[in-house]
């Protein structure tokens, strides 16, 4: 046997034992019940404490067999996580490496939950669904992203008191998971400029943000977007949360005032100043990601067709701006950020 053969043999075996990650290695959405003191979870919207509640999660594998682990539950966010904006807040997963060991969630401790903020009305349940999607359109175009997985959740309150809970919702990777598989560090550094930033990241995320018309965005403030040092110590910049852009339109994103934007739906370049020539290879990435993103569109369970005709069309006027020159050179400088944003 080559030296090569057993390499090869190796490698193999060590994929068959220890599958980390294998939670974001299939697109299926998962079946998981979670059962906590919904009553008091519900009732955590304090944006300045993070409680932690005791809760049970039990997913379906593939072959039917149910598994579960013990995790803990705590609130999340600022808008979403506010009484008077949503019934439900976002949440985040926290549990012991060894307690999924063998298990999907093998490989992760911490996971971010995004859910439905109003689980019981279906316009809220096709933001979720939107939302999701929009990860995976930015996984399609960018090298580095948040790994995420769709599931169908049914939140279960332990002492019998408060209905069953039952919503679309997606785990996000945890960033310092994404650090670590690009060789990476998370770093929370505000006050970062354009040039402190990997500069072909940065382009290709700030036309991710104008595709799908998302202002709610801030390098120098950290603000749905996590900053990871290389070791030249240049910033690369990730992604997330993006539902208040146009292309979820929730009923209640609306755009900052100082942009003078009219509607979440109008489209507003903030990233870095290029000319277009520099922007042709970044164009022709998109152009390629094209049939992946519609794909993923079209055969996503559980969102209304029209939402997403709706959202494929929305896009086909951002293809059709970056495939004329003229148009393209407007578009991205005429909000272009010489230094930041």
């Amino acid at each position: 046997m080559t030296r090569r053969t057993v390499m090869l043999a190796l490698t193999v075996l060590l994929a068959q034992v220890l599958p980390a990650q294998g939670l974001f290695r299939d697109t299926v959405p998962l079946q998981v019940t979670i059962v906590t003191d919904l009553k008091a979870l519900l009732r955590d919207r304090d944006t300045t404490k993070f409680v932690p509640h005791a809760a049970t999660v039990t997913y379906r594998e593939a072959a039917g067999t149910d598994r579960k682990f013990p995790a803990t539950l705590r609130t999340r966010g600022h808008f979403r996580r506010q009484n008077k904006n949503c019934d439900f807040p976002p949440l985040k997963l926290e549990f012991k490496r060894d307690s999924v060991k063998n298990l999907l969630f093998q490989g992760n401790s911490t996971l971010k939950i995004t859910t439905s903020c109003r689980p019981s009305v279906p316009e809220y349940e096709q933001y979720v669904l939107g939302e999701y999607a929009l990860y995976r359109a930015y996984q399609a175009v960018s090298p580095k992203y948040f790994r995420t997985r769709l599931a169908r959740i049914t939140y279960h309150d332990a002492t019998g008191q408060v209905n069953d809970v039952v919503s679309w919702a997606f785990f996000v990777e945890d960033d310092k998971e994404v650090a670590k598989k690009h060789g990476l560090a998370v770093d929370q550094t505000q006050g970062a400029l354009f040039d402190d930033l990997d500069e072909r990241q940065l382009a290709i995320t700030s036309l991710s943000e104008f595709m799908v018309a998302n202002t709610d965005w801030s390098v120098s403030s950290l603000h749905n977007v996590a900053l990871m040092r290389d070791s030249t110590l240049a910033f690369h910049i990730v992604a997330f949360d993006f539902d208040w852009s146009g292309a979820v339109n929730p009923r209640y994103a609306v755009p900052d005032y100082r942009l003078n934007l009219r509607t979440v739906t109008d489209r507003l370049y903030r990233g870095p100043c290029k000319t277009v020539e520099s922007w042709q290879p970044v164009f022709e990435r998109f152009n390629a990601a094209r049939p992946q993103i519609e794909a993923t569109y079209a055969s996503l369970p559980g969102l209304d067709p029209r939402r997403a005709r709706t959202t494929l069309t929305f896009f086909a006027d951002f293809y059709k701006m970056i495939g004329d020159p003229k148009a393209a050179r407007r578009a991205t400088t005429e909000g272009c950020q010489q230094r930041g944003n």
